[in-house]
């Protein structure tokens, strides 16, 4: 049996911010032969890393996973750099939550509130039996959340979440672990 790329890293944090970038901007800025300039994605994920590297992380992103990516100077933040060097567009970035919701319902309603709008997406953070992950969510609808996912994960099914306590057949979402993400876009020249 053959080991798979990815298959044992924890780097779902580093591609769930990949991911929601990429949404966000549509494609990543090539590779310039001329200019000698990498990819824009390779540029970020470079920059995700050494970001690991310069504070101690990297040996736990790799093997147990990262708990937050919203503290200041942060992947997201990052990210949100790389976006106005290649883009000269503004990402922004806020918590989801300011407290935790009561129901898994008012987690659907701000989710969905959000999505709604063009140039938007959200990285949540979700556990299920032995493992936690992060992702990326595109869309969302009634009865599903809708993914770009490093782990090739495609939905989520509400009748399979909860925010509350753990359970071995739910997925467990954590809302203080739920970033909102959008661009502005430029104005149309007139």
């Amino acid at each position: 049996m053959t080991i798979k790329q990815g298959s044992i890293d924890q780097l779902c944090g580093l591609y769930s911010v990949l991911n929601a970038t990429e949404l966000l901007i549509g494609k990543y800025a090539p590779y310039d032969r001329r200019l000698r300039v990498s990819s824009q994605k390779k540029a970020l994920f470079g920059e995700l890393v050494a970001y690991l590297a310069r504070n101690d992380l990297l040996e736990e992103a790799l093997t147990v996973g990262i708990e937050d990516l919203y503290n200041r100077g942060g992947p997201i933040d990052i990210a949100i750099k790389s976006v106005k060097q290649y883009q000269g567009l503004k990402m922004k970035k806020q918590r989801a939550f300011s407290k935790a919701p009561k129901t898994l319902a008012e987690y659907w309603k701000t989710l969905t509130e959000h999505l709604r709008h063009d140039g938007t997406t959200v990285i949540i953070c979700f556990s299920c039996r032995y493992f936690g992950h992060w992702t990326c969510v595109k869309a969302i609808t009634p009865k599903e959340l809708i993914l770009v996912d490093s782990a090739r994960m495609r939905r989520l099914y509400r009748n399979q979440c909860t925010i509350g306590p753990e359970d071995k057949n739910t997925y467990t979402l954590w809302p203080s672990l739920t970033y909102l993400l959008s661009i502005e876009h430029r104005e149309a020249d007139e």
